[in-house]
């Protein structure tokens, strides 16, 4: 039913229809004590039939506003690829010069091709031939990649514990630094950082690499003891084979040649052997430990041999390779996403 005296429901000033008089008495029990609004004179003078057209467009105004905003709004963060050689691809999609490589996003290359990823602000990744990597997620503070198999070299200029690289055997989170890292099929790998530092962890077992030095990681035992690339390949050799080679003789004999040719420079590789050897084997690797670097005062051959951890971080910083406060900062949680920076 249309109504004739619109005004009389603004401000009473039209005779009333009688159908709103009828709506009125069935809902005066309902009726509220205070009065009702009052709008500006100008405003009362406008009849309902223009003022819901008014209302029709301005909801169209919002919702053209939120299909614009949804439509302009940043998609999915991703990295940009470059094509180095060949052809690499990102999932199934052969890319010639530039790429997008999106979370969740596989980038492959082959036996032709390689490929540069651009990380964010923070530094370049490249892939070398044979390769494939994943992007596992990416948000201010925290990059991750995985790599599955092949080689990557990682340039990185972040605070400790940004960018971080997984991999079947071994997780690698740079503490600002350059490094290298190889997974062959089977899990096995290797790291090798040139500068800065690269903490290598699996399962609760640590490495902590400085430039110049490498660590090999196994698929079932994760990452071996930190060696400085210039020791004699004899020393190389013994400290892989005291990490992964159980077989009682080739082993103590590997220990040995460790103990005998280790150099001062060579202290980093000892102080990580405290943890990794037997403990009838760990009274022999501190008295090494000791003959390089002697302990700070606090550090007791008591509280070592029970592997303390203030005791080791002691001796650690008497090494002249930096405050262990430096890596143990990176494995304070990160904030999530909806928590304030």
């Amino acid at each position: 039913m249309e109504m004739k005296n619109d005004n009389y429901l603004w401000d009473g000033s039209d005779p009333p229809d009688e159908e709103v008089q009828r709506l009125e008495r069935l809902l005066e029990p309902l009726r509220s004590d205070p009065p009702p609004l009052r709008l500006p004179d100008s405003a009362s003078r406008w009849h309902m039939r223009a003022f819901v057209p008014l209302v029709a467009t301005a909801a169209a105004v919002v919702l053209l506003v939120g299909v614009v905003w949804r439509t302009r709004a940043p998609q999915a963060a991703a990295w940009e690829v470059a094509s180095l050689a060949g052809r690499p691809r990102i999932g199934a999609s052969a890319i010639d010069t530039t790429g997008r490589l999106a979370v969740g996003q596989t980038l492959t290359t082959d036996a032709e091709s390689r490929a540069q990823i651009d990380i964010s602000t923070i530094g370049q990744v490249d892939i070398e031939h044979d390769t494939r990597v994943r992007l596992l997620e990416t948000r201010a503070g925290h990059y991750r990649l995985a790599l599955d198999r092949g080689t990557l070299r990682a340039v990185i200029s972040a605070p400790p514990g940004q960018f971080i690289v997984d991999t079947p055997s071994a997780t690698a989170t740079d503490l600002g630094c350059v490094y290298t890292l190889h997974v062959d099929d089977d899990g096995t790998g290797l790291l090798s950082v040139t500068v800065g530092w690269v903490a290598f962890e699996f399962n609760g077992h640590e490495s902590f690499v400085p430039a110049g030095a490498s660590c090999r990681t196994d698929a079932h035992a994760g990452p071996g003891t930190p060696r400085f690339d210039d020791a004699d390949h004899e020393f190389q050799m013994a400290v892989e084979r005291v990490d992964f080679d159980n077989s009682g003789v080739d082993r103590t004999a590997a220990l040995r040649l460790i103990l005998d040719r280790a150099r001062v420079r060579d202290a980093v590789t000892l102080w990580h052997l405290l943890a990794r050897v037997r403990p009838s084997e760990r009274g022999d690797v501190f008295d090494a430990l000791a003959a390089r670097v002697p302990p700070p005062s606090a550090v007791t051959r008591e509280r070592v041999l029970a592997l303390d951890r203030g005791a080791l971080d002691l001796w650690w910083n008497a090494l002249g390779l930096g405050d262990t406060s430096f890596w143990r900062q990176w494995k304070r949680p990160l904030p999530s996403p909806s928590t304030p920076r």
